[in-house]
């Protein structure tokens, strides 16, 4: 089964145990979109690099959220949904209401927790046998600057 989402409503209510009671029953499409935003973010920035470095081509074998650790992107999905979900909320206006603050404070939380997971590495399902072994953990190798 696909996964199509890395965070749920029960995920987000951990940290803004309100969110469901500002007018919408559910954030499906919201977490949706996150998951899409996500996967669309790590391709670019990291997929493409590291399936290079396990001599796969990625235009050929596609990126799949089935085979991330999932736990590892769960905040950095929780933000991005509350920062969609607030942004979807706020008013249409000129002046910044606190829909647009909490927009703002999600954007800047997303941004840090994507720079430290990409910092750290990300665990993925390399060989697609539904179990992440230690040497599909990535770490990013240091990089050197030598001076003659």
């Amino acid at each position: 089964m696909a996964v199509t989402y890395y965070s749920t409503d029960d995920d987000i209510v951990k940290i803004r145990p309100n969110i469901l009671d500002l007018g919408v029953g559910a954030w499906d499409d919201t977490h949706l979109e996150a998951f899409a935003i996500i996967n669309r973010v790590l391709i670019a920035r990291w997929y493409k690099v590291v399936a290079a470095e396990h001599g796969i081509d990625w235009w050929l074998t596609e990126f799949s959220g089935d085979q991330i650790d999932s736990d590892q992107i769960l905040r950095l999905s929780c933000y991005k949904v509350l920062e969609l979900a607030y942004m979807y909320l706020m008013k249409d206006s000129p002046e910044s209401d606190g829909f647009d603050r909490q927009r703002k404070l999600f954007s800047k939380l997303y941004g840090q927790e994507l720079k430290d997971i990409l910092a750290i590495g990300i665990s993925y399902d390399w060989d697609d046998d539904d179990e992440i072994d230690t040497d599909e953990k990535y770490e990013p190798a240091p990089r050197r600057l030598y001076r003659s």
